[in-house]
């Protein structure tokens, strides 16, 4: 990773500024136990992957006007019955956007009037903070809080590899300005594609497990972000986004609340709409993370994406719902050690509960769980991880029997190792 950092350090040199890259490479080693079996994967089973390799690229096009990048690789080392991906090897760009600073170009006073800037291409969508904090490098648990998995989509499950980071086409206009001596006020208003299924059900995905029956998770809103390359979505309707968040300068803290706003049926009927709040406390040795989200869906009773498929109670969808999931994450550093104290030990605790539950008898992601980790600097941008998880889920008592037969558990528990690079 040091040898990269110099080449692109001598990049940007050789390009006055103008072309500036970053990057970062996390590979692990996951295993679950309690999960049910399905007829094309077995999740229980050892997934070994390099997860995420991104390449981030920043090419000043003009003094105003910058253009972004992010291109993800990733390469899947484990069976194809345990990660149940179409191919081993993915590349694609996470987003591709213009910038214009429109407050530069114009040289107005931004002491008085603030800062403003454009943003058009794919763009990672503002909503609470998790999502435009990439990448995971800068997260202390590599695993994601269900914020960001089951209502927010910004990372899909280990098993799969479809983009990291809730991205959409559109723009989005931000607007910053310092409060006197006070702190930091940051506003983000975008105009996306938005959400959507190409279904009369929103959360339309489906696993057969090996018991028979074809069954509806009900997931949330972990496949309803549109692919790295879909220029447009499945219904004419725009959704909107809108975060305002503070950052006090006596105070190493970030708060803000995010909104979003959107149809997410193909006949622009059916209304979508969320909102969160954020609180960030980052100190050198501690942190203090908390962030909830309420999602409120309208759909249509009685529909069943898997008619003949499975039993109407797990599939059947039953009108109006809400989702939520929330989390609160601490972590602390007890020593350091090497020059200028670099290398260090850390530890970190996670709490975070969803329900995504449409009102449904049972689903498997109504649920708690406990995230235990350490992390270890042991050389300069280089890192070493370890998660215990402990997912406990709700109303086990409810669980088919078909469920339970493909070795569904009320407990499920995972650890995770993983190597982290970045430059």
């Amino acid at each position: 990773m040091g040898k990269v950092g110099e080449i692109t350090k001598k990049i940007s040199e050789a390009t006055d500024g103008r072309v500036n890259m970053s990057g970062y490479l996390n590979g692990h080693y996951m295993v679950h136990d309690g999960t049910p079996q399905f007829t094309n994967s077995f999740l229980d089973k050892p997934l070994i992957q390099i997860r995420e390799a991104s390449l981030f690229t920043d090419i000043l096009v003009t003094p105003d006007l910058m253009f972004s990048s992010e291109l993800e690789l990733s390469y899947d080392l484990s069976t194809t019955r345990n990660g149940n991906r179409p191919n081993r090897f993915e590349a694609l760009f996470n987003y591709y956007y213009l910038e214009y600073d429109i407050s530069s170009a114009l040289d107005w006073d931004t002491d008085e009037y603030g800062s403003l800037s454009i943003r058009a291409g794919r763009i990672l969508v503002p909503f609470l903070s998790y999502n435009e904090n990439k990448p995971n490098f800068k997260q202390n648990l590599m695993t994601q809080p269900f914020t960001a998995w089951q209502l927010a989509p910004v990372n899909n499950v280990a098993a799969s590899f479809d983009q990291f980071g809730w991205t959409d086409v559109g723009g989005t206009i931000n607007w910053n300005r310092v409060m006197g001596e006070e702190g930091l006020l940051d506003v983000k208003f975008s105009i996306i594609n938005g959400l959507s299924s190409n279904q009369r059900v929103l959360d339309n995905n489906g696993s057969q497990l090996i018991t028979g029956p074809t069954v509806r998770p009900r997931d949330g809103l972990a496949n309803a972000k549109s692919d790295w390359d879909d220029l447009e979505d499945g219904n004419d309707s725009l959704a909107t986004v809108l975060k305002v968040s503070y950052t006090p300068f006596k105070w190493p803290v970030d708060v803000g609340v995010s909104w979003y706003n959107g149809k997410w049926d193909p006949d622009n009927d059916q209304n979508l709409s969320m909102w969160g709040v954020h609180f960030n406390y980052l100190e050198k040795d501690w942190t203090f993370k908390f962030e909830y989200v309420k999602a409120d869906v309208e759909q249509t009773a009685g529909i069943d994406p898997f008619a003949g498929s499975g039993p109407a109670s797990i599939n059947t969808s039953s009108g109006d719902y809400n989702m939520f999931a929330w989390y609160v994450e601490g972590s602390f550093i007890p020593f350091r050690y090497g020059p200028d104290e670099i290398y260090y030990v850390r530890l970190i605790a996670r709490w975070d509960e969803v329900d995504t539950n449409d009102k449904a008898v049972f689903t498997p992601f109504d649920r708690s769980r406990l995230t235990l980790g350490s992390e270890w600097e042991f050389l300069k941008n280089v890192r070493l991880r370890y998660e215990w998880q402990w997912n406990m889920i709700h109303n086990f008592e409810n669980a088919p029997a078909q469920f339970r037969a493909a070795g569904g558990k009320e407990n499920i528990y995972m650890h995770m190792i993983s190597f982290i690079a970045f430059f």
